[in-house]
């Protein structure tokens, strides 16, 4: 992984392999970087585990191929003391059916560049509300 992060942005770029929450958290951790806008991203996926949350747990899927990142979003924030990013996003194959949502796990193919603008004046932590973690923004 290849990363440029300053006050305002911060501009990474995952090569083949590379798991992207994975990479995200590291670049955050190194700069410590606790809360960030997730702006969105693109490149290539080969393997996505996307989740759906039924309240209580997570239900898995798990797709393998080649795929286009046509959208990319989410949020990084604390949870339980670690760094949490949070994702959604939507995928294309190569007949452009996409597939989208909460993704758990997205491994990178040959390239994908993601782009995040950290927050400096608000934290982000997440809390549970009676249903599940929520982000709780707060002033710092």
């Amino acid at each position: 992984m290849r990363y440029a992060i300053t006050e305002g942005e911060a501009f990474l770029r995952l090569s083949d392999g590379e798991e992207l929450h994975l990479s995200i958290a590291a670049a955050c951790e190194e700069y410590s970087i606790d809360s960030a806008i997730i702006l969105g991203g693109l490149g290539m996926a080969r393997e996505i585990t996307f989740g759906w949350y039924t309240g209580k747990e997570y239900l898995r899927e798990r797709v393998e191929g080649t795929f286009e990142v046509a959208s990319l979003s989410g949020d990084v924030s604390r949870r339980e003391g670690a760094l949490y990013p949070h994702i959604h996003a939507v995928f294309n194959g190569m007949d452009h059916a996409s597939l989208g949502g909460h993704v758990l796990k997205v491994v990178a193919f040959h390239n994908m560049e993601v782009f995040i603008r950290p927050l400096r004046s608000i934290r982000l932590n997440r809390e549970y509300d009676g249903w599940l973690e929520a982000i709780v923004p707060e002033k710092r």
